[in-house]
């Protein structure tokens, strides 16, 4: 050692004496004296970028202080991942490895933070091993461990990999990994970002770490099919009514694989939203019961999907939904304020006008009084009128087919442009209109 060096170690040796007290020094004094001269000898290499000759004096605390401070490992950690980088020989590099997780077990052992060290202890293994399957079912431990051990509080930056490493264990060894763990860690690792959401953490971070860890479940062939789930999901939920989870699991599924054709998928999402209700629950629910003619099931969860709406988009879905509804009971009136009701969440939107042009449309035998061929076939321009700002041209030339001809309203005494004011449910006027 060098008389600057020597110095320069003296100095470290002294600022740290004072500075460092409360740490878990040896009682022993020629222990204590040569524990801390190796602690500033290993941060002066450090600070010199000499990572390799910096195990020597970190290797002795470890050995003879492996409580002093989990500052020995944290540093230990920075440079076995120098090392590692520099290194090419294969086995040198498995034994650094090997040793770099070693000194996040000596942290867990000999200090009060066990499950953010196996947060960050999870995160460096798959860095280093996830390329390499044989390392999967330690990979698998270390990281079901972190999420048992941090549950919600597991780091943003371990959501993802958790999630990749799966796909590629289930597809290395499907026979370790089976389709049914896939899923269950792709659902564990949903409901906490939903969890981290409402704790107010960064929402646009979340979706994009939601939308990866779908992204690498879709990537995995045949393992989100209608097949999987009826053979594999739904006896265990009809066992099991009760089985939230499961019925979680079948309601997601189902959507992603485009299953909800199937019997099974309103069997599920029932209990689901009894318990967690939501707006996406509540509208799916309530589209599938229209679909299947349910039409008042479906008018149900549409109103209860406008409960639990939080902005116009849904707004706009979910009275839709109910306008539609009452339009197939046959509700007519209703349906067009709950359109009109749309529209002031979403103005212009071609889908409600569509809808009130239909109901229009097809109320001419229930309003027609046979009076006054120009009175009854006005009902013809009301839906004209309503086609037109929807942008449904095809509507609008059948509708114009069904105006008033140029003898009717010459036989009536009328001319084109008169106001005519239609009565019955409808109650609106429009400008006279020859076909």
């Amino acid at each position: 050692m060098t008389k600057s060096t020597l110095f320069t170690l003296l100095v470290f040796v002294s600022t740290f004496s004072v500075a460092q007290e409360g740490w878990n020094w040896p009682k022993d004094p020629n222990m204590k004296t040569q524990a801390m001269e190796r602690q500033a000898y290993y941060k002066l290499l450090i600070a010199q970028s000499k990572h390799s000759e910096a195990m020597k004096p970190l290797n002795w605390l470890y050995e003879n202080n492996p409580d002093l401070n989990q500052s020995i490992y944290i540093e230990g950690v920075e440079c076995l991942e120098n090392i590692i980088e520099k290194t090419s020989d294969k086995q040198r590099k498995e034994r650094l490895q090997d040793s770099l997780l070693w000194m996040f077990d000596q942290r867990i052992e000999y200090f009060d933070n066990a499950a953010s060290t196996m947060d960050r202890k999870a995160y460096e293994a798959f860095k280093m091993h996830y390329r390499t399957p044989s390392k999967y079912p330690m990979l698998y431990e270390i990281y079901s461990k972190a999420y048992e051990m941090n549950g919600p509080e597991i780091s943003t930056f371990n959501l993802n990999p958790y999630m990749l490493l799966a796909k590629q264990y289930h597809q290395a060894f499907p026979d370790k990994m089976p389709a049914e763990t896939v899923l269950d860690i792709h659902t564990q690792i949903s409901d906490i970002i939903e969890i981290k959401r409402k704790n107010g953490e960064n929402a646009d971070k979340l979706d994009k770490e939601q939308a990866k860890t779908d992204a690498w479940l879709s990537s995995i062939p045949g393992i989100l099919s209608c097949q999987f789930i009826k053979e594999k999901l739904v006896p265990k939920f009809r066992a099991n009514p009760t089985d939230l989870n499961t019925a979680k699991k079948i309601f997601k599924y189902s959507l992603e694989a485009k299953c909800t054709d199937q019997p099974y998928f309103l069997e599920a999402s029932e209990p689901v939203f009894k318990v967690q209700p939501s707006f996406v629950l509540a509208s799916n629910i309530g589209n599938k019961y229209l679909v299947n003619g349910e039409v008042n099931k479906g008018l149900k969860y549409h109103a209860e999907a406008l409960k639990l709406a939080s902005n116009n988009d849904e707004r706009y879905s979910a009275y839709m939904g109910q306008a539609v509804a009452n339009s197939k009971l046959g509700n007519k009136a209703k349906a067009r304020a709950l359109a009109y009701e749309a529209l002031s969440a979403k103005p212009g939107s071609p889908e409600a006008y569509n809808l009130i042009g239909n109901l229009y449309f097809t109320s001419f035998d229930d309003c027609k009084a046979e009076k006054s061929q120009v009175q009854d076939r006005a009902i013809f321009i009301a839906a004209y009128e309503m086609y037109k700002k929807a942008g449904n041209s095809a509507q609008m030339t059948a509708s114009k087919a069904q105006f008033p001809s140029i003898e009717d309203i010459f036989n009536e005494s009328k001319e084109e442009g008169n106001q005519v004011t239609i009565g019955c449910w409808v109650n609106t006027t429009v400008s006279l209109q020859r076909r």
